[in-house]
């Protein structure tokens, strides 16, 4: 029982701010609950003033109610709500015009209205949804008004008037259920609009990952990183702040892919993202640059860029990417530059560049730090 309370309080708890989403189904299940629940309590108020045509009424309202569920689970919505909303009318106007207002039946009226607005508009599924709510709606206001017209045309029964005791409590059971009613669905809007919004920014966050990333190595992309650099050349011209870059190429890529497929290309790339990921600190950044390059953005001078880019180098040297059972030995050429207030983006990266260049022509597998002449 403590486990189904906590069970119960988490599924609230995930309605409330947006992370659970109650199903169609369901909310039809519930509500349909909640009706069955009102027409049992109206049977036993009829079979104690002893009205049998409105026990049989809501007898067979009740076996009905348990039809309109299996029904629901089958998706048939509108059909559902158009019986559901021709029940309850039916039952307000039976009732009032044989007892009046007195017992507070027409008071349902007003607990329709938002269970009409929210139902219409959460159900996707859901025909005609705002012209079933504009309908729906003036169907319930007619009634009540209806109600209330014919008000001074009825004579209070005397049933009624020796039992002022068990009018009050109908009365007040049904101004209780209606009230309730009007919470529970305001409370399931708001919970529904709350969901929609966390479903939105979670799909919003995933698009601005799309735009960000690269798909294949899940690193940042050339467009994320040009902002990084941007910001980062922007802190070394206000306060001074170094940094540097590390352009990086895997060596013999295109053999690789013509041996093994590229298949194993694509296996060799998310291994070396991954590796080069696992080597850098909170404080720095790197993206996919094109094809088989990695640019590396370091929070820091040359020398610290060098001993990283090293340490790079010498892990996926003594990494072998296992690929159909067979290992894969993988090398990189790094070029590393670091940034001077006077450089644009296009010319750091460009000694970076050259840099690796140098690299790939003197043996590959190996750091350059500096300009280099042959």
């Amino acid at each position: 029982m403590l486990r189904l309370f906590k069970g119960i309080r988490t599924y609230i708890h995930n309605l409330s701010t947006g992370e659970e989403v109650m199903s169609d189904r369901r909310k039809f299940t519930w509500m349909f609950i909640g009706f069955i629940f009102i027409h049992i309590a109206s049977t036993v108020f009829f079979a104690i003033l002893q009205n049998q045509l409105l026990v049989a009424f809501h007898v067979v309202a009740i076996i009905g109610y348990f039809g309109l569920i299996s029904l629901a689970q089958k998706k048939h919505f509108f059909a559902v709500s158009l019986i559901c909303e021709i029940e309850a009318l039916i039952a307000v106007i039976l009732v009032s015009f044989t007892y009046g207002s007195l017992l507070g039946y027409s008071l349902y009226c007003f607990a329709m209205i938002p269970a009409i607005f929210y139902i219409t508009s959460t159900v996707k599924t859901l025909k005609y949804p705002t012209a079933s709510c504009y309908i729906f709606s003036f169907l319930t206001m007619l009634c009540f008004f209806t109600v209330i017209i014919s008000e001074p045309f009825f004579t209070i029964p005397d049933v009624l008037s020796s039992r002022p005791v068990l009018t009050l409590v109908i009365r007040l059971f049904n101004a209780l259920v209606t009230f309730v009613f009007c919470l529970v669905y305001s409370l399931l809007f708001v919970w529904e609009t709350k969901s929609n919004t966390t479903q939105l920014q979670k799909r919003n966050q995933q698009l601005v990952e799309v735009a960000r990333k690269d798909p294949l190595t899940k690193l940042a992309n050339r467009r994320s990183m040009m902002e990084r650099l941007n910001l980062a050349m922007q802190y070394l011209k206000k306060d001074g702040h170094p940094f540097s870059v590390i352009l990086c190429d895997i060596d013999h890529f295109k053999k690789v892919n013509d041996v093994y497929g590229h298949d194993c290309g694509d296996k060799v790339l998310v291994t070396v993202a991954d590796s080069i990921s696992s080597q850098l600190r909170e404080s720095d950044f790197v993206c996919r640059w094109g094809g088989e390059e990695i640019l590396i953005v370091i929070d820091g001078r040359l020398q610290t860029a060098t001993a990283i880019a090293e340490r790079m180098r010498s892990n996926i040297e003594n990494t072998s990417v296992m690929f159909e059972g067979q290992p894969v030995k993988v090398t990189m050429t790094f070029g590393v530059a670091q940034a001077e207030i006077s450089y644009r983006i296009e010319d750091l990266i460009q000694l970076a560049d050259n840099r690796l260049y140098y690299g790939k022509e003197h043996g590959r597998n190996q750091v350059v730090n500096q300009d280099l002449k042959d």
